[in-house]
C-alpha cells in the first residue's frame, strides 16, 4: 500500500500528466473548427451534440493514444533501463512493486483524460456563457479507453525493451487497424477506433473486455521482466 501510495503521489509531480490533461483540452478544443462561432448562439442541447461528436470524433484517432500513454506508459521501461527498479524491488517487493506501477499507469491515463475533458467542457461552458457537461457515458468510455491505450504502451516498451514504443506504438496500431478497416475490412465495426470511444452498441463490452485483457497481459508481463531483471 505504501508503494501505491508512494507512486500516487509522484504522479501530481509528473510535469506529463499535466500536460497530457491540458493537450487533451486543447486539441478537443481544436476539433471544434468553425463551430466555434455557433456557441454563443446554440441551444444546450445543440452543444452537447457537437461535444459529442468532438469526443467521439477523428480527431481522436492518433491523438488520445499518444495522450494515454504520455504520462506514465513507459515508467517500468525507464525505471528497468536506469537500475531504479531493482532498488525499488528491494525496498518494497516484486508484488507491491508491480501493483504500484500498474496503478499509477491507469491513474495516469484515466485522471489526465478525465481533467483534460473536464477543462474543455469549462472552456465551452465559458465560451456558450451557461454550464454545458458532455454526455457521462461517453465519458466513461473515453476513460476506458484510455486506459487501454494506457496499458497498450506498457506492454509495447516492455516487450520491445525500448521506451519511444510505448509512445510509437499504440498510435501506429490505432492508425493501420483504422486503415485497414476501412480499405479492407468494411464489416468489421469492431476495428474501427472511432467505434470504440461511441458507448454505443458493441463498443461497450468490446471495451471492457479489452481493458481486462490487456490489465491481465500488462500486470503478468511486468511481473515477469521485474523479475528477470533484478
Amino acid at each position: 500500500m505504501k508503494a501505491i501510495f508512494s507512486d500516487s503521489i509522484r504522479l501530481w509531480r509528473n510535469k506529463w500528466f499535466y500536460l497530457s490533461g491540458a493537450f487533451t483540452a486543447f486539441l478537443l478544443w481544436l476539433d471544434l473548427g468553425a463551430d466555434v462561432n455557433l456557441l454563443r448562439y446554440s441551444e444546450k442541447e445543440e452543444i452537447v451534440r457537437l461535444m459529442t461528436e468532438i469526443l467521439s470524433g477523428k480527431g481522436n484517432l492518433l491523438s488520445l493514444p499518444l495522450l494515454s500513454v504520455l504520462p506514465c506508459s513507459a515508467s517500468v521501461c525507464k525505471e528497468m533501463s536506469t537500475g531504479a527498479a531493482r532498488y525499488a524491488v528491494f525496498y518494497c517487493g516484486y508484488g507491491r512493486y508491480v501493483l504500484s506501477k500498474i496503478t499509477a499507469i491507469l491513474l495516469s491515463a484515466l485522471l489526465s483524460q478525465f481533467a483534460g475533458v473536464m477543462l474543455f467542457g469549462g472552456i465551452i461552458s465559458w465560451a456558450a456563457g451557461f454550464p454545458v457537461l458532455a454526455p457521462a457515458p461517453l465519458v466513461a468510455q473515453r476513460l476506458l479507453v484510455a486506459s487501454c491505450f494506457a496499458m497498450s504502451g506498457n506492454i509495447s516498451a516492455l516487450l520491445t525493451k525500448d521506451i519511444v514504443s510505448a509512445y510509437a506504438i499504440p498510435v501506429v496500431f490505432v492508425f493501420a487497424l483504422s486503415m485497414f478497416r476501412w480499405r479492407f475490412f468494411f464489416d468489421a465495426t469492431y476495428m474501427d477506433p472511432m467505434m470504440w470511444l461511441s458507448a454505443e452498441g458493441i463498443a461497450i463490452p468490446f471495451a471492457i473486455l479489452s481493458f481486462l485483457l490487456l490489465t491481465a497481459i500488462s500486470l503478468l508481463l511486468t511481473t515477469w521482466e521485474v523479475r528477470n531483471y533484478v
